[in-house]
């Protein structure tokens, strides 16, 4: 294809392909030319929320047959205001090697891995995540307040006010920071894995319709209205058997009533109670790839 540009932004959309690889894309403009090898099509996961997704692999517990190396998996890491995350976007595509295989996020490696097993192709992980990110962070600024459901600050979590936190969670400070490198590219599914730092009572009985919203928002940036979730229930936790722990838990359950073509994946019965951060993340993974078509 031949286009031509006046130092502005561009972009070159592909047809839909059959999976394959790897491949090599060559592109010459003017004098120039740019080769990458080593390309992949297959599956795109985003693999988005707060620190049960940001949850790495290498302090999860491992499954009998363990884990290892493949070329067919690679993650990209969206932009991370808190800087102790090893990898950065400038590091692009990463592939799932020995080396680095640990600091993955430890969902989308599990599930990267069952999706590229049961269906023979490559699995693309994003990393958009943020512990104790809270879900007002996540969609543009105002978003909640023109719908008619904002949160007073004195209802808020305390993640909300704690000084290290807040440095992420002001109204839509992560869409601007880490979820904008997503878009306009699409992907294949959204898993969402957030909620513990909605849960002070009181502000939890506005989460299903927040994240609604969420969800409306994130399939207009991506481009596809009918973009597949899948929302993981957060796990029960025993220092927190309250009723507003309780109460986010049933919003993200009723969330398959407001918006379609979405499916809450439960994990209280399969996940540890007496850790926020259940260790166990690859019987999880199996549930979640059961709700992803093939």
């Amino acid at each position: 294809k031949q286009f031509s540009s006046n130092d502005e932004n561009w972009m070159v959309e592909f047809p839909p392909m059959p999976s394959g690889g790897p491949y090599t894309l060559k592109a010459v403009f003017d004098e120039e030319t740019v080769v990458l090898e080593n390309i992949y099509l297959g599956k795109v996961l985003l693999c988005a929320g707060q620190s049960n997704m940001q949850f790495k692999l290498k302090e999860a517990n491992k499954p009998e047959e363990g884990v290892t190396a493949n070329q067919k998996l690679r993650m990209f890491v969206t932009n991370r205001i808190e800087k102790n995350e090893r990898f950065t976007p400038e590091d692009g595509w990463i592939v799932a090697d020995e080396e680095n295989i640990g600091d993955w996020s430890a969902i989308g490696y599990f599930v990267a891995d069952k999706i590229a097993k049961r269906d023979g192709v490559a699995v693309g992980i994003i990393g958009c995540y943020q512990g104790a990110s809270m879900i007002e962070s996540w969609v543009p600024a105002g978003t909640y307040q023109k719908a008619g459901i904002e949160i007073p600050d004195l209802e808020k979590h305390p993640d909300y006010k704690n000084p290290i936190y807040s440095a992420w969670n002001g109204d839509g400070q992560l869409y601007e920071y880490s979820f904008k490198e997503v878009f306009p590219f699409s992907v294949s599914e959204v898993i969402w894995y957030q909620g513990e730092s909605n849960s002070r009572l009181g502000s939890e009985e506005k989460y299903a319709n927040m994240l609604a919203l969420l969800i409306d928002v994130w399939r207009s940036d991506l481009k596809n209205p009918a973009l597949p979730f899948k929302i993981v229930q957060i796990a029960d936790y025993d220092y927190r058997n309250d009723e507003g722990w309780r109460k986010i838990q049933k919003a993200q359950l009723m969330i398959q009533e407001l918006r379609d073509n979405v499916t809450t994946v439960i994990c209280a019965d399969i996940s540890e109670t007496n850790d926020i951060h259940p260790p166990t993340k690859h019987i999880l993974a199996e549930r979640i790839v059961k709700v992803i078509e093939k």
